[in-house]
Order: structure tokens, then sequence, then C-alpha cells
């Protein structure tokens, strides 16, 4: 009886030491099989080389991501989380020390996309046939990685653009918009919504508070379908209207040209030359009706 129950506790300690040392291991090997071990928030430098395509500089001001090169955007947060992921991310193999014919062989020459984060350099070469996994070159070793980033890297630089109208830290404490008409043609008339003493109001006496609370909380949210310079976006050649954004904290307001066709409204900004796209049908959101 005495030789059964320590045989137990020896077999419980070898359980629990196992334990330990396979969770140890699988931590020690997690840990080993990134591509590095820089935090997100130390980047505030992006630089994508892509042959035949523009150059794409991206940089941290603050807590916002600017788009630099080759348009002068807000960039898109979703994006830049997309493209820090390589920082982090798993790699399933590990190659070092490749000669030119290896490297040659995995898709590495001189025509390769380059994503720079500061001074971190990572090079994208092919597709590995198996696994469907993406080869890129980190200091010198060529690790096998999910193709997650790649595909984002030859998109052109407007996608690069936060697609929201009014960027998160600025909030609406004043709007001057047209109305619909009842043929869904805009009235010459504009209507006025202003926040006093924590409460919206209009010189537009039929609208209701909580309709001036729906219309304002619409166009802080609003979020393009897509972003264009204004240079390359085609416009309708309707006459535009204007609508006026005040912000809090703001000295001076924000203009942009309102415009509609068929199928798409247009919000565009000549202090950015920037073109932001909606469905037509969101007009009834950002508009009061007559």
């Amino acid at each position: 009886m005495k030789s059964r129950y320590l045989l137990n506790i020896f077999l419980i300690i070898l359980v629990l030491g196992l334990y330990w040392f396979l969770n140890h291991d699988t931590s020690t090997q997690d840990q080993q099989q990134t591509l590095t071990a820089i935090s997100h928030g130390e980047i505030t430098q992006i630089h994508i080389s892509r042959h035949g395509l523009d150059t794409i500089a991206i940089q941290k001001n603050k807590t916002n991501w600017q788009l630099m090169q080759p348009i002068a955007a807000p960039a898109n947060n979703t994006r830049i989380k997309l493209l820090l992921s390589i920082l982090n991310a798993r790699s399933y193999a590990q190659l070092s020390h490749a000669d030119d014919a290896t490297l040659a062989q995995l898709g590495f020459d001189n025509t390769n996309t380059i994503l720079k984060l500061n001074d971190e350099s990572f090079q994208f070469g092919d597709i590995e046939a198996i696994s469907k996994r993406r080869y890129v070159l980190h200091n010198g070793i060529i690790h096998l990685v999910d193709d997650s980033v790649a595909p984002l890297l030859n998109a052109n630089a407007a996608s690069f653009i936060d697609n929201k109208l009014i960027p998160l830290d600025f909030h609406i404490s004043k709007l001057l918009i047209p109305i619909i008409n009842t043929d869904q043609t805009l009235s010459l008339h504009n209507v006025s919504i202003e926040q006093k003493e924590g409460h919206w109001t209009s010189d537009n006496k039929h609208l209701s508070s909580d309709q001036l609370t729906i219309l304002i909380d619409a166009w802080q949210h609003a979020y393009a379908l897509q972003v264009l310079p204004l240079s390359t976006a085609k416009l309708p050649l309707s006459e535009p209207h204007k609508i006026i954004v005040w912000f809090r904290n703001q000295a001076e307001p924000v203009e942009f040209e309102f415009q509609k066709d068929n199928r798409t409204l247009y919000l565009n900004s000549p202090s950015q030359q920037l073109s932001y796209q909606f469905p037509l049908s969101i007009m009834q959101q950002l508009l009061p009706d007559a």
C-alpha cells in the first residue's frame, strides 16, 4: 500500500513536471518564431517601395498617422495596423545565409516590394507553393509567414487614406447644410445646427431635438466607400453646394463641396484636395427634408 502511495505521488510530480516543461518550451518556441519582438507603439515611420508603383511614406504625428507621399492625407488606421502586424508575425520556417541562387529561386531580386518600419526592413518574395505562405527576408534571414501583409502593399496609394470624413478627435460644434426638397433636389436655403449649453438647436424650428442629434451623429461618423485625390476623381458637372463645419477648439471652420449623381454622393474637401464618396442613400441621413 505504501509503495503504491509513493508511486502515485511520483506520477503526479512527473505529470506536473512534464506540463511545466511542455508549456515552458512552447512559450519559448512561440517567442522565437516571430519576426521581431518590436511593439507597434515603437513605430513612427512607414515606407513602402514598390517596383513600377509610387513610393508610399506614412508618418505618425502624436496619436494619428498621416500619409505623406505621394498624397498628403490622414491615413487609414486599420491598414496601418495590418502593416505593423508583420513585426510580430509568426515565422513557420527560417533559412539563414542563403546564396544568390537560393534568393533568386525564392523570388528575391531588385523588383521586390520592401516594407520599412523605422529602421526594420522586410523584403517580400514569392509564395511557397504548398503552404501558400510568403517568403520574407529580414535581417539576412528568410522567413516563411502567413501572406496577410503583402497583398496590401501593392494597392494604390489612395487606399491608404482614412475613409472617415471627420477625424475621431474632431467634435462638431456647428453645422451649415442644405435642405432636401420634395423632388430630391437641394434647396438653396441652408439650415444651421449649433450646440448651445449642451443642446443642439437650429434656425429650422421644424426639426426636433432628436432629429438634430441624429443629423450630427451621421456627420460625425460618416465613413466613405472610397476617398480619391480631387485631381483624379471624376465628379459631376453640377454646381456644388457649400457645407461648413465648425469644430470644438478649432478656430477656423472646414468647408466641403456637396455634389451627387444617380448613384454617388460626393463630399469634396478643397483644403485637403480629397473627394469623399458615399452611396447616394446616405443623403437622407446627412441632410434634413424640407
